[in-house]
């Protein structure tokens, strides 16, 4: 582990703010789900990069978060390295999961050795620049932190009633109406008592909590907001074929105009919480009106904790904690490479003020975080999942002895929470302790 320099060391925090405008004016394939055999057919809102930027007068610490899904983190934190002339464990890089936005990567789809290619190579060019951005906005600020909650997540593994029906555990993943396994001989799907399916779980347990975090420059006027909440982007479903940025984006857009500044989202420990209305998922149709009727609700919140919220200038300084966490690999996994026993979790730790960061590289459920938020010692830990790297769902251990779609799929073990919880709280403990 390496903690950073003492406080004592730095100067009066400064902070910087870019968004750029990333959104496809060509046809490209939408991420998330695997009914799609199609590029996008419009564009319904915009998709951006936004980058926030830390200094306290001897390190810097960069957010880079994208409205999109999949994005190669490790790879963007490298290249952001190389141009700003930051650490790469000084950088979160990642995506804010939105389903409704291009794949950043090739995958072997018809046609994406052209459009979708060149929009590839110009994303990691915008991502590298509105990082640019952000350090050259470097500012004096002050910064306060408050909390609030939301209900617009909801729990979504459902137990099953029983009965026959011709609809999937997952409409979204593979269904008998459309996409590659339409039919017109539909089966019926025996569904047996009590099996988790994909599913609004109203009696499920969430993490309600909005972490929201402001940032003014000293004459009172706002630079950013940041928000910090678990739950999928995933209003829009496998059906849609409309490029925007769901739910979360709906919402920064209005935080951006009712409060002035710029709004940025960090995507928490959604692994197992979905919106309360997923396209495509029990009956539920896809509405870009139900993704401006989340993103309303989540904004108010946001705005609400943000009026209440008193910033203070910060003289304390960046700490920062580092370590490649290692998971212990799923069995069918490991029987068929011996070799590969570990999953490798690049994870730092950094405290700003009275607030706490924490990045974690595929997407965790809502109790780890819990765990996580209950270890900490700062008024507030924000977690950003989804963030320099991409290793899959990461279940409790309960989770694997109910089944369901994640434990179905995860490269980890059921013994994966304990390791990871016993090598990352010391790094927090480490955080917590006075500096000279």
């Amino acid at each position: 582990m390496n903690a950073n320099r003492p406080a004592a060391d730095s100067q009066a925090l400064q902070a910087g703010y870019a968004k750029i405008d990333i959104t496809p004016d060509e046809p490209v394939y939408l991420c998330g789900y695997n009914l799609r055999e199609a590029p996008a057919s419009k564009v319904a809102g915009p998709l951006y990069a936004r980058a926030l930027a830390f200094d306290d007068g001897r390190r810097k610490f960069l957010v880079m978060m994208a409205d999109m899904i999949g994005v190669d983190g490790a790879c963007l934190a490298a290249q952001i390295a190389q141009a700003t002339g930051l650490q790469p464990g000084d950088i979160f890089a990642g995506d804010v999961h939105n389903h409704a936005a291009p794949i950043s990567r090739l995958a072997g789809k018809p046609g994406q050795n052209n459009d979708h290619t060149r929009w590839i190579k110009r994303f990691p060019q915008a991502v590298v620049e509105v990082a640019r951005q952000a350090v050259a906005d470097l500012q004096p600020v002050r910064l306060g932190v408050g909390k609030g909650q939301s209900r617009i997540g909801i729990n979504r593994r459902k137990p099953s009633a029983g009965g026959e029906s011709f609809t999937t555990f997952d409409e979204n993943h593979a269904s008998q109406s459309v996409g590659r396994w339409k039919t017109d001989q539909p089966a019926p799907v025996r569904e047996f008592e009590g099996v988790i399916r994909l599913g609004p779980n109203a009696a499920g347990p969430i993490d309600p909590e909005v972490t929201v975090l402001r940032l003014d420059r000293p004459d009172g006027s706002p630079l950013a907001v940041l928000a910090n909440y678990g739950c999928h982007g995933t209003c829009l479903g496998g059906r849609n074929d409309a490029i925007c940025g769901d739910w979360i984006g709906h919402a920064l857009g209005l935080l951006e105009k009712q409060l002035g500044g710029g709004a940025m989202f960090l995507q928490g420990a959604s692994g197992d919480i979905n919106p309360r209305v997923v396209g495509g998922l029990d009956g539920q149709v896809d509405s870009l009106e139900t993704v401006a009727r989340l993103g309303e609700e989540f904004a108010r919140e946001a705005s609400r904790v943000w009026a209440l919220v008193v910033p203070q200038p910060v003289t304390s300084g960046i700490r920062s904690v580092s370590k490649t966490v290692l998971l212990p690999r799923c069995y069918r996994e490991l029987m068929a490479d011996f070799h590969q026993t570990a999953i490798e979790a690049p994870t730092t730790a950094v405290r700003i003020g009275d607030c706490t960061w924490i990045n974690f590289p595929g997407e965790m459920f809502h109790q780890i975080g819990l765990e996580l938020k209950a270890a900490r010692a700062t008024a507030a830990l924000l977690l950003a999942t989804c963030t320099n790297g991409g290793i899959g769902y990461f279940p409790t251990r309960q989770a694997y002895s109910e089944g369901g779609y994640e434990p179905a799929i995860t490269h980890l073990d059921p013994a994966a929470p304990q390791h990871y919880l016993h090598q990352v709280l010391p790094m927090l403990a480490e955080l917590n302790v006075p500096t000279a």
